[in-house]
């Protein structure tokens, strides 16, 4: 994986880790508590490995430019896709065409 895209599955991982961790548990006293649980999981159920394939496959065709407004549409989408997405990694993906 080239390393603009390391940097863009970095991002992925703290916007879905934290979104895990905090939105879905408001109110919860120990948040630290909620991020190791909420990166655990996202290691452990496979999320890591769809993001990255899902990464791989949005950019594919993507020139050194990945700011362009499909881009951000399709790593926006990706994102909400795998941070929605329920523990099972089938449900964990991209998808190019539009709904």
């Amino acid at each position: 994986m080239p390393p603009p895209l390391q940097i863009i599955s970095v991002g992925c991982a703290a916007v879905i880790i934290a979104a895990k961790a905090f939105w879905l548990h408001p109110g919860d006293l120990h948040p630290q508590l909620q991020i190791t649980t909420a990166s655990q999981h996202y290691f452990q159920s496979s999320t890591a490995e769809h993001v990255r394939v899902a990464i791989l496959e949005a950019f594919k065709d993507a020139s050194v430019h990945y700011d362009t407004p499909e881009n951000v549409a399709a790593l926006g989408e990706l994102v909400l896709k795998n941070q929605m997405s329920t523990s099972c990694p089938s449900s964990v993906s991209y998808s190019s065409e539009s709904e």
